[in-house]
């Protein structure tokens, strides 16, 4: 039986004084009405309304009832009123998480783009520094690597994120600009893959594919991005990142680029939700605009290096 709805035909006939009345308003048959509304008596264990034959009247218990049943139908419609209103207007609030080393560079300038463009909507921005795996039950939707990517989620593809090797001037004045891959073995290599016992990093000859995988050694090894920007910053060792995460430093000249005729594997960059049913209007335009914001990256720009240093980039 349904319960909202047997208590709604209880509240009609009460409305419209009789069985007949209310299977009219209802457009059912009489025998429906009674039917229902003696199953609801059954439900509950008590009889709701005292019947004749010329009116129906309702018993103590029946007017606490229909009280209650007022309320609980009267905020059936509320609920109801604010889901269509998800679902038609761009309203609400959209919870999205994402990595914090990636919010800056790919969420900041699009989320004021959209909050702009839509006011009625609340964007709360939950940074992660370790996996993303609570998308759904924590986020309704997630910026995420292909790497963390499940296959229960759906994902739409942002953007193939350009990665490439990065060293102080200083760094690279005390320990020579490597020439080849092989020679990163013997530099002071700062590590993303935290906890790995050992660590290669694939890099071919561009414009070619084909990638090799070649190792390194890490004097640093840390899951913070931001830590190892810092420490290459001041002179630890070689970095691998991706480019927008290092692009103001290199356009500080703090970091250049190394190796720069060799080609990283990029980072696939997605946006994933559990489900495209019943997706609030916001949620959805939030991913279009997404979608629609992450342009094609720009080339790593370097600044002009100082003239004591300029010899060492030949």
């Amino acid at each position: 039986m349904d319960k909202l709805k047997a208590l709604a035909t209880f509240k009609a006939v009460v409305d419209h004084g009789g069985f007949a009345r209310a299977a009219a308003q209802l457009d059912v048959s009489c025998s429906i009405v009674t039917r229902t509304v003696q199953d609801l008596e059954a439900l509950l264990g008590v009889r709701l309304l005292h019947r004749s034959t010329r009116r129906v009247a309702l018993t103590p218990v029946g007017e606490q009832v229909l009280d209650r049943a007022v309320d609980l139908l009267d905020g059936y419609e509320q609920l109801a009123a604010f889901s269509s209103l998800s679902a038609s207007e761009v309203a609400g609030t959209v919870r999205l998480s994402a990595p914090a080393s990636l919010a800056r560079p790919y969420l900041s300038a699009a989320l004021a783009g959209f909050v702009a463009a839509h006011p009625r909507v609340w964007v709360d921005l939950r940074l992660a520094s370790g996996p993303l795996d609570r998308v759904g039950e924590e986020a309704d939707l997630a910026l995420c690597l292909g790497s963390q990517l499940r296959s229960s989620w759906i994902a739409r593809h942002l953007a193939d994120v350009p990665v490439g090797l990065f060293a102080s001037p200083d760094y690279l004045h005390r320990h020579g600009r490597p020439q080849h891959p092989d020679e990163l073995a013997s530099h002071h290599c700062l590590i993303g893959d935290e906890g790995a016992a050992e660590t290669t990093w694939r890099l071919g000859q561009a414009p070619a594919r084909s990638l090799t995988a070649y190792p390194v050694r890490g004097t640093l090894r840390s899951a913070q991005a931001d830590v190892l920007v810092g420490a290459a910053i001041h002179g630890a060792g070689i970095l691998m990142q991706p480019v927008p995460l290092v692009q103001d430093a290199v356009e500080a000249g703090q970091l250049q680029r190394v190796l720069g005729g060799w080609r990283c594997e990029p980072i696939s960059l997605h946006l994933a939700y559990n489900s495209r049913r019943n997706q609030p209007l916001a949620v959805r335009k939030l991913i279009d605009h997404l979608v629609q914001a992450a342009l094609p990256q720009a080339p790593v720009r370097q600044a002009p290096l100082p003239s004591h240093l300029a010899v060492l980039a030949a």
